[in-house]
């Protein structure tokens, strides 16, 4: 439980200071919240392979600097793609012309963008993972100061959504520096083994993620359909949404520390059972406080009164989140990450064709809402059916050989 508090402050700490930089967007106009909108659903996608280094480690726990050479390389690789097909992702969405030329001038540094984002965020998971958390506190501090001090400054003087983005990327350079300093990784290069890993475990997590972010790509596509006012609503519901999740993997963190800990599969299960019951309360009631204090933050130029009640539906997610997180973390330390692709592929398909089915009625944004909890928990369901049989299946082969042993 205290490593819980520890994340969950830093974790509230960071999902604050989102939200104050995610305003400085959304007070530059409505055009702006639009396109950052949009611009966030592309990384979405974009950067699951982009992390792929990462979610690797997250099974193997070590030689670090070969994961996060992977990450990089996939980063440019991905770079690249999306400058390539620039003008045929702007055209996804059903922007105005204005709002097309604004999201055009950010792809055109996106390489750059992914690049560092993902190294940083890569570094940030390794020093949670190995339980230093007091320098992920510190390190976080050093972030935020810089990107709401940028943040401040090209707002301020200029006003340029653009230069908005430069400043979250500068800001990764300082704390990449800053980390790499304090942590003293041991440098070195990919090798046959890690790329084995690579493919053995952060391939299917990927993939999981790719899938589920293209599908959340088509839900934002589809929400743009609803016209610029309602798409507006979506976009800050949903960006909130999104921010609130920070509690729920504050939980799904503390999981990734504490689990591993059993060396069985027993052992892995009960102790995030133990976790799963000890936290519930307190993330449900953190989950709808924060959910009103992130949207006063950065509802921007829109009027807070009609966020409302839409936001209470957005915010039902964390009833899919909870059981999601507990499962996709037993799946993780099994290194069953194919689990989690079956499961991803349900959930985002039957979030997908509800908002189909109701994108042309009056009551489409409460749809839009809910079903984040409808997605996530049929994905826990999921991943608790396969988990079962799996195990149970082991346990089979085990009394077997036990049984031919005893015989012979």
């Amino acid at each position: 439980m205290k490593e819980f508090i520890s994340i969950l402050i830093s974790f509230i700490f960071m999902s604050i200071a989102d939200s104050i930089d995610s305003a400085f967007n959304n007070l530059i106009s409505i055009d702006a919240i639009v396109v950052t909108g949009s611009f966030l659903l592309i990384d979405s996608i974009f950067k699951s392979f982009g992390e792929i280094g990462i979610y690797t480690y997250r099974t193997t726990r070590k030689n670090e600097w070969q994961y996060l050479w992977f990450n990089i390389i996939f980063g440019i690789l991905i770079g690249i793609i999306v400058f390539i097909c620039k003008n045929l992702i702007v055209n996804i969405f059903d922007l105005s012309d204005m709002q097309k030329d604004m999201l055009s001038v950010l792809l055109n540094f996106y390489i750059v963008y992914v690049v560092l984002g993902r190294l940083a965020n890569g570094i940030f998971e390794i020093i949670r993972l190995k339980g230093q958390l007091k320098l992920y506190r510190k390190s976080l501090i050093v972030y935020y100061i810089s990107l709401i001090g940028l943040d401040a400054i090209a707002y301020i003087i200029t006003k340029n959504l653009t230069l908005l983005f430069v400043a979250t990327t500068i800001s990764w350079i300082i704390s990449i520096i800053y980390m790499l300093y304090k942590l003293k990784l041991k440098f070195e290069f990919p090798n046959k083994k890690s790329l084995k890993n690579v493919i053995r475990y952060g391939f299917a997590y990927s993939s999981e993620r790719l899938l589920s972010r293209i599908f959340l790509l088509l839900y934002g596509v589809v929400a743009s359909y609803m016209g610029t006012e309602n798409y507006s609503i979506h976009t800050i519901c949903y960006s909130v949404c999104l921010t609130l999740e920070i509690i729920t993997n504050a939980y799904q963190s503390t999981l990734m520390i504490k689990v591993p800990e059993g060396k069985t599969y027993e052992e892995q299960y009960n102790n995030c059972m133990y976790m799963r019951n000890r936290c519930f309360t307190l993330i449900t009631i953190l989950n709808f406080v924060f959910a009103l204090i992130y949207l006063i933050i950065s509802h921007g130029r829109l009027p807070l009164y009609k966020c409302f009640p839409y936001i209470i539906f957005y915010s039902l997610g964390v009833f899919g989140l909870y059981p999601y997180e507990t499962y996709k973390t037993l799946c993780i330390t099994q290194g069953k990450s194919f689990i989690l692709l079956i499961g991803s592929t349900i959930g985002v398909i039957i979030r997908f064709l509800i908002c189909l089915l109701f994108i042309n009625t009056s009551f489409a944004l409460f749809v839009f809402g809910i079903v984040n909890f409808i997605d996530f928990y049929s994905r826990s369901i999921v991943y608790k059916i396969v988990l079962s049989k799996l195990y149970k299946k082991n346990n089979l082969v085990v009394r077997k050989n036990e049984d031919e042993t005893l015989n012979v």
